[in-house]
């Protein structure tokens, strides 16, 4: 019995260990939120404020409003990167919430927002009801659901967002606060390089991660795609560019959320022309 006991820990472990080591390749170049602030208002409460921004990615907090009266009542708490590494201004940050019925109406009493030195800094584009059904890309379940929240703009600083529950019918309602992260941008090898027109250059990734997609642009935001590859190389034609500067994002391939893009500059020479040869011939 003793044995049977052992055998099974030991493989519940193995399989907790698998666990962990497939979550960290997949997603590998994931940055969590690792602070975190709440407020209230009366007959409001945020409970287990520390699981939003713990190393269980399956807890949560739980944001609660009691029945009273319409828009007086609000939880909120903010979720902040102050690691090392901070989510650049145009860098989408990606947030999962939910609810222990079902999500369906609850997105008219939450907004989301960027935010900037915590939960009494600055704040950004408010989310919220149709606007925020719209941004929902992947969906954990009927109760769960992670958001990325576009950039606010190239020059405007977030690191953190704000996630706000409030009544608007005057009923009870709750919300469940999983995590908040952004993607780690590329890190390059090189990050100029020179290229002779007609030749096939090549892009090395520092930081690369297996399960991510790298892409090249030409443009910061938006812009045309030159390239792409799940590999720790890029490669692409010069005779698809010039030169100037382009930009390569990071990009999750099972959910498709991706990491602001780092400059690279490619300068592309024109191909050297065939030596001209002469020929001396000495009569005597």
């Amino acid at each position: 019995m003793y044995n049977l006991l052992r055998f099974h820990q030991l493989y519940v472990a193995l399989f907790i260990w698998i666990l962990v080591i497939y979550s960290s390749n997949v997603y590998g170049q994931r940055v969590y939120a690792t602070t975190q602030e709440t407020d209230n208002s009366l007959l409001a409460s945020v409970n287990n404020p520390s699981r939003a921004v713990d190393a269980n990615y399956t807890n949560y907090s739980t944001l609660n409003i009691s029945v009273g009266l319409i828009g007086l009542l609000f939880a909120q708490q903010n979720l902040q990167f102050t690691g090392a590494l901070r989510p650049r201004p145009t860098a989408p940050i990606i947030i999962k919430f939910g609810s222990g019925n079902t999500l369906l109406g609850l997105v008219n009493q939450i907004t989301i927002q960027r935010s900037n030195d915590g939960i009494d800094g600055t704040f950004g584009t408010a989310y919220t009801s149709t606007t925020l059904a719209a941004l929902i890309t992947t969906n954990g379940g009927a109760n769960a659901t992670e958001v990325s929240i576009p950039v606010p703009g190239s020059s405007e600083v977030s690191d953190g967002l704000r996630f706000r529950l409030s009544t608007t019918l005057g009923i009870a309602v709750s919300a469940r606060l999983y995590y908040a992260f952004f993607i780690a941008p590329p890190i390059f090898v090189n990050t100029s390089i020179a290229i002779c027109e007609g030749e096939i250059g090549f892009i090395e990734i520092n930081n690369f991660q297996s399960n991510y997609t790298y892409r090249l642009y030409d443009s910061l935001t938006g812009g045309n795609l030159i390239a792409s590859s799940t590999s720790q190389l890029i490669s692409f034609n010069a005779a698809n560019l010039t030169s100037g500067n382009y930009y390569v994002e990071a990009v999750e391939t099972a959910t498709n959320f991706s990491s602001s893009r780092t400059l690279i500059q490619i300068t592309k020479y024109p191909k050297p022309g065939n030596p001209a040869i002469g020929i001396n011939i000495n009569q005597d």
